[in-house]
């Protein structure tokens, strides 16, 4: 049985659009929401990234008028799809970041899965990055990867290095296909419909960063569905695939 993919909106941050594409779109303001990945399937409950720390979560002023959407902990979310906290068996981090890994002690059961490079990075960070934080992945047992592995049976981890030093992409296998969560930092803007993708505005290395979205970008030309982390429309771009779990209840 392939895996439904539900997108728990578990915060979101107002910066402007260069945040996301490099060198474009500077001072253009946008609603950046911060999301978790359901996975369910193959017995499986999983996680992909654990989101914004439930203790900083806020809704910013005209958020949900403009949108539409509400701004809830990680905890809500899943409650509200009939899950618990201690029925995720599986934990895959993208990335280290502390709007990607703030509810890691939500997890009593799950493995943790995060990148090798990426870890060792967290426990001692340059210091122009400030977006890593020791406490997210304090008491956290991990499992490391190092290059392209399959965790689970339909799961697959990517190496896309550049956002970070170890981010990590996941490709699921869904009834209609193969979806992308990119892992690095994106929206929809960043995948123009003719060109090259556009680099990540927030990397540690533009090199690595552009020919890692340049692969993610290969990738969807070959049919996968590309999930970017911070896109606005992801709930409609799940639904239009027909890769959520309403979505297959109704087929």
């Amino acid at each position: 049985m392939p895996y439904t993919i539900t997108p728990l909106l578990t915060g979101v941050r107002n910066p402007d659009q260069g945040i996301m594409t490099y060198q474009q779109g500077y001072g253009q303001k946008i609603w950046l929401p911060i999301w978790s990945f359901l996975l369910r399937g193959q017995g499986h409950t999983v996680l992909v990234d654990t989101g914004l720390d439930e203790d900083e979560v806020m809704e910013p002023p005209g958020f949900t008028d403009e949108t539409g959407l509400a701004v809830t902990t990680l905890s809500e979310a899943l409650e509200a799809e009939g899950v618990r906290p201690e029925d995720v068996d599986t934990v895959i981090l993208t990335h280290l970041h502390d709007d990607h890994c703030g509810n890691n002690g939500l997890f009593p059961k799950a493995r943790f899965i995060v990148s090798k490079t990426e870890l060792e990075f967290c426990r001692d960070p340059h210091p122009l990055d400030h977006r890593y934080d020791a406490y997210f992945i304090e008491d956290v047992e991990f499992e490391t990867v190092d290059a392209e592995a399959e965790p689970l049976p339909g799961i697959r981890l990517l190496p896309m290095p550049g956002h970070t030093p170890g981010t990590m992409a996941v490709e699921v296998e869904t009834a209609k296909g193969p979806a992308v969560v990119t892992g690095f930092c994106c929206n929809a803007k960043n995948f123009p419909e003719s060109g090259p993708a556009v680099c990540p505005g927030v990397h540690c290395d533009a090199y690595q960063a552009y020919d890692s979205i340049q692969a993610v970008k290969a990738m969807a030309d070959k049919g996968a569905v590309v999930l970017p982390m911070h896109e606005m429309g992801l709930p409609e771009i799940v639904k239009e695939a027909g890769m959520g779990q309403a979505d297959q209840a109704g087929s």
